[in-house]
């Protein structure tokens, strides 16, 4: 059986570094947005009920979802995030586990932004949540995205806070120096998780 180890970390905390890290360790890492983004899509069996959710609005004129419209109306409205969240993370989880099983490894990792909340922590034999500073998080996704500093925030605060991901979270690792410092603390865990692990 695939003992699961689970990711996590708020918007530009360096959570997909860590995930690469898991990649070059040869332990399958098994992303929660890449399938949130199929679970919006017409070929999802999701769709629809995103579409009743959201209304004929929330479609493009190719007659897939728009994208921008969903996300600002979910940051803005807790219970259509949650009503979304209803909808789309079963499916994933569901997705996460049917690809864990393929996998056949003793190890995989999932990449989960919202572990804890959606209480995908249940199914892990342990976690790890990636920490940073509110200051320096929305630096790094300035930089990454273009985006402005009003909708990062507005994404920070729909998801809990580190101190509620540290209180959760089995192993802690902060990434507030430089990339090469932070992956060298990751190879070092991961090699600790898979000693306790197998």
């Amino acid at each position: 059986m695939t003992r699961i180890i689970g990711i996590t970390g708020g918007i530009g905390s360096g959570k997909s570094t860590l995930a690469q890290c898991f990649r070059e360790h040869r332990i399958p890492v098994i992303d929660a947005d890449e399938i949130s983004r199929f679970a919006l899509t017409p070929a999802s069996a999701c769709f629809p009920a995103v579409v009743e959710l959201f209304g004929e609005e929330a479609l493009r004129e190719d007659g897939t979802l728009d994208r921008a419209y969903i996300a600002a109306k979910v940051f803005a409205d807790r219970y259509a995030r949650e009503a979304l969240n209803g909808i789309v993370h079963p499916f994933v989880i569901e997705e996460m586990l049917r690809r864990t099983e393929l996998s056949e490894e003793s190890l995989a990792a999932w990449d989960v932004p919202l572990l804890f909340e959606s209480g995908t922590d249940a199914f892990c034999a342990c976690t790890i949540a990636v920490l940073c500073s509110e200051a320096l998080r929305i630096e790094r996704v300035m930089q990454r995205d273009g985006t402005d500093e009003d909708r990062i925030r507005a994404r920070i605060r729909a998801q809990i806070t580190d101190e509620t991901r540290e209180a959760l979270a089995t192993y802690t690792i902060r990434n507030e120096g430089t990339v090469e410092a932070f992956r060298e603390e990751a190879d070092a865990l991961i090699e600790q998780i898979r000693e306790e692990l197998q």
